[in-house]
C-alpha cells in the first residue's frame, strides 16, 4: 500500500469507533444514494459490491432494500469493516481492501456501489474503470463523493489569511473524470452541516478520519492553524457539495 493510502487507513483505523458520532451528513448522503439507486435500478440486484463501506451506513440501508441479495462490504480499514460487521452481523460478507485496486474479486456484479469514499481515491478514473470491469452485462456502479464545492467556507478562511489549505482537491460536476470506457452522469446536492466554531469543525473532520492533509502537503504551524481557528470563532457552516454518479454496463466493456 503506498504510504500516503497507509496514512488514510491509519487515520480511519484510530477513528472507527467514534465515526457515527459525527457522521450525520455521512448518513444522509448514504441514505439518499440509496434511495437513487432503488429509483434507478429496474430490478433488484442479486450480487452487490460496496467500496469503502466504513461502518455500514449505506449498507444497512442496501441490505434493507435487497435482503435477497449478496452483500460483499469492503473497507480499507480493518476497525471500519468490524463496526460494519457489528451493524449488519450476517448480512454481508466482509473483505480488507482498498477499494480503487479491487484485486482478486470475480466480477459479475449487478451493483457496484460507494458512499463518501472515492474522494480518497488517487487515481479517479482508473478506479472507475477497474470497477466498471466487475460489472454484470447490466450491472450498474452507482456512487457519492465530494465535489469542488465542499468544505468552501473553511478554504476561504485559509485563503483570507494566506494560508495553504490542507484539503484534498475535489472534482466538478461538468467536469466530473468519467474514464471513456465508463460514461456516466452526474447529479450535484449541497448539504450544509452546522458547528459551534471552526475548532469544532476541525475537530469533527479528525473524528471521521477524514482530517488527513492532501498528498505533499505540510500541516500548519500551531501559531498558524491557531489563527485559522481565532478567524472562525462563532457558528460554523461547512457545506458539503455531494455528487452522485452513475453508470450502466449497458454494453460491452
Amino acid at each position: 500500500m503506498i504510504p500516503e493510502k497507509s496514512r488514510i487507513a491509519a487515520a480511519f483505523e484510530r477513528q472507527a469507533a467514534a465515526y457515527d458520532s459525527v457522521a450525520a451528513i455521512q448518513r444522509q448522503a448514504a441514505r439518499h444514494l440509496a434511495r437513487r439507486i432503488v429509483a434507478r435500478l429496474p430490478a433488484p440486484p442479486r450480487r452487490i459490491l460496496e467500496i469503502g463501506c466504513g461502518t455500514g451506513l449505506l449498507s444497512a440501508e442496501l441490505a434493507a432494500a435487497y435482503p435477497q441479495a449478496t452483500l460483499l462490504l469492503t473497507d480499507i480499514s480493518p476497525a471500519m469493516l468490524d463496526q460494519a460487521r457489528a451493524r449488519l452481523g450476517e448480512k454481508a460478507e466482509y473483505r480488507l481492501m482498498d477499494g480503487e485496486h479491487p484485486e482478486g474479486l470475480t466480477g459479475g456484479f449487478d451493483l457496484i456501489a460507494s458512499s463518501l469514499a472515492m474522494q480518497w481515491f488517487s487515481d479517479l478514473p482508473g478506479a472507475l474503470a477497474r470497477l466498471g470491469r466487475l460489472l454484470a452485462p447490466g450491472g450498474w456502479l452507482c456512487f457519492a463523493t465530494l465535489g469542488a464545492g465542499s468544505f468552501a467556507e473553511w478554504r476561504a478562511a485559509h485563503e483570507a489569511l494566506g494560508l495553504p489549505c490542507g484539503l484534498h482537491d475535489y472534482p466538478r460536476a461538468e467536469a466530473f473524470p468519467w474514464p471513456p470506457e465508463i460514461p456516466g452522469r452526474i447529479e450535484a446536492e449541497t448539504l450544509v452541516e452546522h458547528h459551534a466554531s471552526g475548532r469544532a469543525f476541525a475537530r469533527a473532520l479528525k473524528t471521521l478520519g477524514a482530517g488527513a492533509p492532501a498528498f505533499g502537503h505540510r500541516p500548519l504551524p500551531a501559531g498558524a492553524f491557531r489563527r485559522v481557528l481565532a478567524a472562525l470563532e462563532g457558528e460554523f457552516h461547512a457545506t458539503y457539495h455531494v455528487l452522485y454518479g452513475e453508470s450502466c454496463r449497458c454494453g460491452p466493456m
